[in-house]
């Protein structure tokens, strides 16, 4: 072997670039959608919904979010519990041509204020239930000058159709703060592309394949404020299969877990090492 072979074979022995589908990141709902309108999407705590009606409640919540104001590289502040509204509002944020942004309802007021004040963001976008649960952040988000959007409504309301909004590769996809543990929380920003880079199913998309060739009904167990949930919603929506959302009762529970898999035919899912050890000693689970 010459040395020139010997050094090309070196500079490309981790060269993983492969051409991807570079496309919007609410393109990968829609396109299943539009290919298996009658499959089912998400199965939820609350209610389980078809690739048509998921797609058709983010397009109702992407025309409304639109008319205040989301366009791309604005960003919409997502407050949601564990349900289907959950999925719901990411998508709608993305339908409006937004970046989504993830913050978990139970922060303090404090910490959410500063989170929406640091991103520059004026656009949030919560569930009644939560609103009720919230009144004094409600009232503190007010003050701020943050208008809110309630998902009931607007799925109820607002337009149906596809949006298909222009959306440069380059503008954001979703924006996701840090825990803040070594300082204050600083905001990750990701880019439409490197999600359609991240959701596409190639030999070198090893987290991808492991939802996309082990079945169709995947599980989504990760926080919504975990970059992990977008790998958990966006990879398995993007080819047509199923996600089984996990509620963090059921996460915490080993047993409550088992059933929740056993009951849905769950055939794949993403975690530590250490999590999945931990339940398979569990007797009750380890089947």
């Amino acid at each position: 072997m010459n040395e020139k072979s010997l050094e090309e074979r070196i500079l490309n022995l981790y060269d993983t670039s492969i051409p991807f589908d570079n496309k919007p990141a609410y393109r990968h709902l829609q396109d299943s959608a539009e290919k298996y309108p009658d499959r089912i999407a998400l199965i939820a705590v609350d209610r389980t919904l078809t690739y048509r009606e998921l797609n058709a409640e983010a397009n109702a919540l992407g025309h409304v979010l639109k008319s205040h104001g989301a366009g791309a590289e604005t960003k919409v502040a997502v407050l949601a519990d564990r349900n289907s509204f959950g999925y719901v509002m990411r998508e709608g944020a993305l339908k409006s041509g937004a970046a989504f942004m993830p913050v978990d309802p139970e922060y303090p007021a404090e910490r959410i204020l500063y989170i929406l004040k640091d991103s520059e963001c004026s656009l949030l976008v919560t569930a009644k239930e939560i609103m009720e649960r919230r009144k004094d952040l409600m009232k503190d988000l007010a003050e701020a000058g943050v208008e809110v959007i309630e998902v009931g409504d607007a799925v109820s309301t607002g337009n149906r159709e596809n949006l298909n909004v222009d959306v440069p590769g380059n503008a954001l996809a979703y924006v996701i703060y840090t825990s803040g543990s070594t300082g204050k929380p600083k905001g990750v920003m990701i880019e439409n592309r490197n999600l359609a880079n991240l959701a596409d199913d190639n030999i070198h998309n090893i987290e991808a394949r492991v939802f996309t060739k082990f079945g169709n009904v995947t599980l989504a167990m990760a926080a919504f404020t975990f970059d992990v949930s977008v790998l958990e919603e966006f990879v398995p929506l993007g080819h047509g299969q199923s996600v089984v959302l996990a509620t963090m009762d059921q996460v915490m529970d080993a047993s409550q877990m088992r059933d929740l898999i056993l009951e849905n035919n769950v055939e794949a899912m993403t975690c530590t090492p250490t999590y999945i050890l931990s339940l398979t000693e569990i007797e009750s689970f380890a089947p």
